[in-house]
C-alpha cells in the first residue's frame, strides 16, 4: 500500500508538471518554440522511467487531456490532443516496460519509445482523425511529426538520462519499484 502511495504522489508530480512545463516554455518564446522541444514529453519519459510502465502509460494519457482543459492547449480540433494522448501513453508503457523489464539501458528504452510512440500516433491518426473530419495527408504529416519532433528528442536524450541518474531519490525509488515487480 505505501509504494502504491508514492506511486500515485509521483504520478500527480509528473501529471503537474506535464501541465505546467509547456506553459513555461509558452510564455519563455511561443508556441512554435513549445512545438519544437516538446516539453510536455519530458514528465511522460520520467514517468515510465520511475513508476514503470503502467504509470508512465497513465500520466502519458491524461496529460494531453487534463493540460486541454485547463488551458486549451494542446488543441482538440483539430484533435491533436487526442493523438498526443495515444502517444504519450506509447511513450511512457514503452519506455516504462524496457527500462524496468528488458532493455536496462536508458537510452535504448528512451530512443525505442520515441519511435513506436511516433508510429502510435500515425495510428491514431489513422483510427481517430475521420472521427473528428480530420484527415491530412498522411505521409507529409508523419514526416512532419517525425522531423519536428527531433530537436525534443535531442533534448530529452541530454537531459533525462541525467536527472534519473543523479537525483538518489528518484533513483532509490526506481530501484525499489524493479524490486517489487
Amino acid at each position: 500500500m505505501k509504494n502504491e502511495t508514492r506511486k500515485l504522489v509521483w504520478a500527480s508530480f509528473l501529471l503537474i508538471l506535464g501541465i505546467i512545463l509547456p506553459r513555461l516554455v509558452n510564455f519563455a518564446g511561443s508556441p512554435t518554440l513549445g512545438n519544437l522541444i516538446s516539453p510536455m514529453h519530458i514528465p511522460v519519459f520520467l514517468g515510465g522511467l520511475i513508476l514503470g510502465p503502467f504509470y508512465g502509460a497513465l500520466v502519458g494519457f491524461v496529460t494531453p487531456l487534463l493540460s486541454t482543459l485547463i488551458f486549451a492547449m494542446p488543441p482538440l480540433m483539430p484533435p491533436i490532443t487526442v493523438l498526443m494522448a495515444f502517444e504519450l501513453a506509447a511513450f511512457g508503457l514503452t519506455v516504462g516496460y524496457l527500462y524496468s523489464n528488458k532493455a536496462k539501458n536508458i537510452y535504448l528504452s528512451l530512443i525505442t519509445a520515441m519511435i513506436i510512440g511516433r508510429f502510435v500516433y500515425g495510428l491514431a491518426l489513422i483510427a481517430v482523425g475521420p472521427i473528428f473530419n480530420f484527415k491530412p495527408p498522411f505521409i507529409p504529416f508523419m514526416q512532419g511529426a517525425f522531423v519536428m519532433g527531433i530537436p525534443g528528442m535531442v533534448i530529452q536524450l541530454l537531459i533525462i538520462p541525467p536527472i534519473i541518474k543523479k537525483i538518489k531519490p528518484v533513483k532509490k525509488f526506481s530501484n525499489l519499484n524493479r524490486q517489487l515487480n
